[in-house]
């Protein structure tokens, strides 16, 4: 939120919320925390601004005009696929086509120790991995990570959901596909030989990100 109010500068909350395409009494339940961005709105937000979402939401200083060409060399810019990453009960599978992109820096994804040519964006839904991974976070998942790690958070495709879990193997092999969030009440999804054609790894999650924070 600090960084979506350096933005609004001296504008009126009024003003601001007008650019926004928002009524003010949306805005003021944004600034105090009744209610969250969701990424379709900070899409639009960074769409109105002309900012950077990955610098909205990350802090990183990617917008063109302040880059070297070397370090727009040092750019990839990660799909973006409409589809919202259950962790919880499980949303519809992934669109295969993605409606948008973020840019980061590859030296950012291989310090977290992932492939930047393989990474895509996801918004996780639900607060069943809380607080690992909160409602509305956005996900950089690699997939060229699909072998399954056990503590190791994945996206998983399970027959036509999508779900965000930790992976957990016991000692006869079974996968359980566990939250983190116990208060949820949900149970472990238990694989066995002969559930393994209904699962498909999408890839590791090596990054959780946040939709700017609400003043508290």
């Amino acid at each position: 939120m600090g960084r979506l109010l350096s933005v609004k500068g001296d504008a009126s909350e009024g003003e601001f919320a007008g650019r926004l395409g928002i009524s003010p009494n949306t805005w003021t339940a944004y600034k105090k925390g009744r209610q969250s961005f969701g990424l379709h709105e900070i899409t639009k937000i960074c769409d109105e601004l002309e900012i950077d979402p990955s610098w909205l939401l990350f802090g990183q200083p990617t917008e063109a005009d302040s880059l070297t060409h070397s370090e727009m060399a040092e750019l990839v810019r990660l799909p973006r696929f409409d589809a919202r990453a259950s962790a919880g009960n499980g949303l519809v599978a992934v669109d295969q086509m993605p409606v948008g992109e973020i840019s980061f820096a590859r030296n950012f994804l291989r310090n977290l120790g992932a492939n930047p040519d393989y990474c895509y964006i996801l918004e996780a839904r639900g607060d069943s991995m809380w607080p690992t991974i909160p409602d509305g976070a956005l996900l950089i998942v690699d997939a060229s990570k699909t072998e399954v790690d056990d503590g190791r958070i994945y996206h998983f495709n399970v027959m036509d959901k999508v779900l965000v879990k930790r992976a957990r193997w016991s000692m006869d092999g079974k996968l359980y596909l566990t939250s983190d969030n116990p208060a949820a009440g949900l149970p472990p999804e238990v694989f066995t030989a002969d559930r393994v054609h209904e699962l498909n790894v999408g890839g590791r999650v090596m990054f959780t990100g946040h939709a700017p924070m609400p003043l508290r």
